[in-house]
């Protein structure tokens, strides 16, 4: 079976993005016998996704007038989907987005960040990307008279949109690897009542990117909202993600977000990168001397 070896997403334009692929020169097989998808997520890597173009062969670039490029944080993701025609075999490639590619040294960093997460420092986490494209809230999104949008919401702790004024409110989540620092409890006492502020930092590896308003979700079921977002680059390609968080309010509509995931899924890295040994497993040589010698 051919294979795609690359993929990449570039535009000069804010009315288009044009998606390219390349496949592998030592395929022997006609192209002929496949047919090519183009699928497509807006703001979540998980998807979902949608065949937007195809079925097409023997092309290997695609233009996508169907974008709005002016929400400064809106992500738009592509993947090809390759099947055979005869067996009906399908393979999938991706997802890419626009950005500026790893070279070798960047790659290398990343797989090392990532190892470092998953093995040593890191915590498993659930990245639920906050929408920002879709069908407006009906409930909570305020009209005019003749339909129009007045762009404001209308009430608060929607349980369609969750405050996020789109239906459904967040794409499909993904679960990642994070470490979290610690989190310093703030009281404060109003007129009302007293609320308690937690604030505090962490920091994720460069997949999968994201954005301010997302929301990050641990193991104790503690929600986070990320305020802001800094990376470490190489060349402009995203490397590390450092983020500042402020954890949602016990009474917000986030905590009604539903979670679908195993409750026995180990949320802390099964290995820690140590070799535990005693005495017993430490050779002779290596021994410290049971008495301290003063040369003479």
């Amino acid at each position: 079976m051919i294979n795609v070896t690359s993929i990449s997403v570039r535009s000069y334009d804010l009315d288009y993005l044009s998606v390219f692929w390349k496949l592998n020169d030592q395929d022997s097989e006609r192209i002929e016998e496949y047919d090519f998808f183009i699928l497509r997520s807006i703001d979540g890597a998980a998807g979902p996704y949608q065949v937007i173009a195809g079925p097409f062969y023997n092309t290997f670039r695609f233009r996508d007038p169907d974008v709005q490029r002016l929400h400064k944080w809106r992500t738009y993701f592509y993947k090809i989907r390759m099947v055979h025609r005869a067996t009906q075999t399908v393979r999938e490639y991706g997802p890419e987005w626009l950005r500026s590619p790893p070279d070798r040294i960047a790659l290398e960093i990343q797989r090392r960040e990532a190892l470092l997460w998953k093995e040593f420092a890191g915590r498993l986490i659930y990245h639920f990307p906050r929408m920002t494209f879709g069908q407006r809230c009906k409930h909570c999104w305020d009209t005019g008279p003749r339909g129009n949008s007045i762009a404001r919401e209308t009430i608060q702790n929607c349980a369609s949109c969750f405050d996020t004024t789109f239906v459904g409110g967040y794409a499909k989540p993904m679960a990642i690897w994070a470490q979290f620092d610690p989190a310093p409890i703030q009281s404060i006492k109003t007129d009302i009542k007293e609320i308690h502020i937690s604030n505090t930092t962490a920091r994720t590896v460069a997949f999968p990117p994201i954005q301010a308003r997302d929301m990050l979700v641990e193991g104790e079921n503690r929600r986070w909202l990320v305020e802001r977002v800094s990376t470490t680059e190489k060349s402009r390609a995203i490397i590390r993600q450092e983020l500042v968080l402020k954890e949602f309010m016990k009474d917000d509509i986030a905590y009604a977000v539903p979670i679908n995931a195993d409750e026995n899924l180990l949320h802390n890295p099964a290995r820690e990168m140590t070799r535990p040994m005693d005495l017993e497993t430490i050779p002779q040589t290596a021994r410290l001397p049971d008495k301290l010698v003063t040369p003479t």
